[in-house]
């Protein structure tokens, strides 16, 4: 049987595309007062999840959003999973504060969250062979303090991909002060003169403690590389050796140019391949999902 192309989760109870509705008054649709997080399945098994699930705790602990155990989240993925019936697949799950009538900006005590998820079908790791490749574009970071909390209130980062969309990119990466942060829906590393650089968490400029970039940051140690957190000027990107970014649901996806200009001769490099490859073998010796290729 096919996998299901889309399942939704509302509130315990799993519904199809057509019949997801929540109230025109939760303040995630009315403020952006929620907050998410997606993990990427393969054969069943969730890349990273036990960190997930502590980003979401950290998440609702900092937007003081209550009534939802992060744990759950992993519940939650199963059902969805048996629903759809694969176990690859990408699951988003998303944490509003509530429902409040009428709409003002401070919200009421005791309100009930609004929890909801959705699933679909996602290449399996042995469908992964070379990483996706990506033009990215140099864009300005506009974004407010709070960055290090994965949030849905993301216009700023949608304004910023249609921007690099209308100059022929597939992600911007921003800057502030001549020094990068991130990507819209990405972290980012550059190698350059040999180290490989990744922006530093907590400085001046708060960026998101991704997932993936943790998982990216333990491969390259288990392969004898180390790396360094620091400010990346933007014209050390420019002038990169390789330069990849990390998602959750790309994993790795090589940069092949900036703002039109390649990336070396354009084509994933030896250290983009090796980490990639070895966040595949470790993501097969969890789930068994290379046996018998």
């Amino acid at each position: 049987m096919s996998p299901v192309p889309l399942l939704t989760w509302i509130n315990g109870e799993i519904r199809e595309p057509g019949d997801a509705k929540i109230s025109i008054f939760d303040r995630g649709f009315l403020f952006g007062d929620s907050v998410y997080e997606l993990v990427r399945f393969f054969d069943g098994v969730g890349v990273g999840m036990d960190l997930h699930v502590s980003r979401l705790a950290r998440s609702l602990d900092e937007t003081g959003i209550e009534g939802f155990d992060p744990e759950d989240y992993r519940s939650i993925c199963n059902d969805l999973l048996a629903g759809i019936g694969t176990g690859d697949a990408c699951v988003y799950l998303q944490v509003t504060r509530g429902v409040q009538v009428p709409r003002r900006h401070l919200p009421d005590p005791g309100l009930a969250p609004n929890v909801i998820a959705i699933a679909s079908p996602s290449p399996s790791l042995a469908e992964i062979g070379e990483p996706e490749r990506l033009p990215v574009a140099l864009v300005f970071d506009p974004r407010r303090e709070r960055c290090d909390i994965k949030s849905t209130s993301l216009l700023d980062n949608v304004m910023m991909t249609i921007r690099a969309e209308a100059l022929d990119a597939c992600e911007p990466i921003m800057h502030r002060d001549g020094v990068l942060t991130e990507g819209a829906s990405s972290n980012v590393f550059v190698l350059h003169d040999g180290r490989l650089l990744t922006p530093t968490l907590g400085g001046e400029r708060k960026i998101l403690a991704g997932v993936t970039r943790q998982l990216v940051i333990e491969a390259a140690a288990s392969l004898g590389r180390t790396v360094e957190e620091a400010d990346i000027p933007v014209e050390t990107f420019r002038n990169a050796e390789e330069a990849f970014v990390s998602s959750s649901r790309r994993l790795v996806a090589a940069i092949d140019s900036i703002d039109g200009a390649p990336v070396d001769d354009g084509r994933p490099g030896p250290v983009t391949m090796s980490i990639l490859g070895e966040l595949h073998r470790r993501i097969a010796s969890e789930t068994g999902a290379l046996q018998g290729r």
